[in-house]
């Protein structure tokens, strides 16, 4: 295919459908995986607010994280980051550059958003304790916009550093 954006678009949409349709048909929310991250996400997010001189703990069966015995926020399937990670990846991974960029770059990327989500669980948990009025505003959009922006820079830098160099290298 001579078009490369056009062949970029073509396989996004073909890597992360297949995901999509793998995860949503066959595997469905609440796999292992989901489970695994859900614990990591709340787990670290109690770690950092206790770094941070708060009172927290995490309830693993109820994937909530407390504060000062207060529940303020139970992880699901849709908020330990799973499908951001594959949308990021597919991103990465539909772009015509070499893969060993792409085995260092997915990695601390997804890294990036886990820690991301990880500020966003704690954030909405002190959010919960002290102002529970706003949290439903600042979970759906407030650290939606943030999180999806900060991927968006970070596929940028992606961009301008290998993808970018990597065209004209071609023509």
């Amino acid at each position: 295919m001579k078009n490369p954006v056009v062949r970029f678009v073509i396989l996004f949409v073909a890597i992360y459908g297949s995901w999509y349709l793998l995860y949503e048909l066959w595997l469905a929310e609440n796999t292992p995986i989901d489970t695994i991250l859900i614990e990591w996400v709340g787990q670290s997010s109690t770690k950092l607010l206790t770094w941070l001189g708060f009172e927290a703990s995490y309830q693993s069966m109820a994937h909530t994280v407390y504060l000062n015995s207060l529940a303020c926020v139970s992880v699901g399937a849709p908020c330990n980051g799973l499908a951001l990670f594959a949308l990021f990846a597919s991103f990465i991974l539909a772009t015509p550059v070499s893969v060993k960029p792409k085995l260092l770059f997915i990695p601390l990327g997804i890294v990036v958003i886990f820690l991301l989500n990880v500020i966003r669980i704690s954030a909405l948990t002190l959010n919960f304790k002290y102002y529970p009025e706003s949290v439903d505003f600042n979970h759906h959009y407030v650290f939606t916009f943030i999180v999806y922006g900060i991927t968006f820079w970070i596929w940028m830098i992606w961009v301008n550093k290998f993808m970018i160099p990597s065209l004209k290298t071609k023509s």
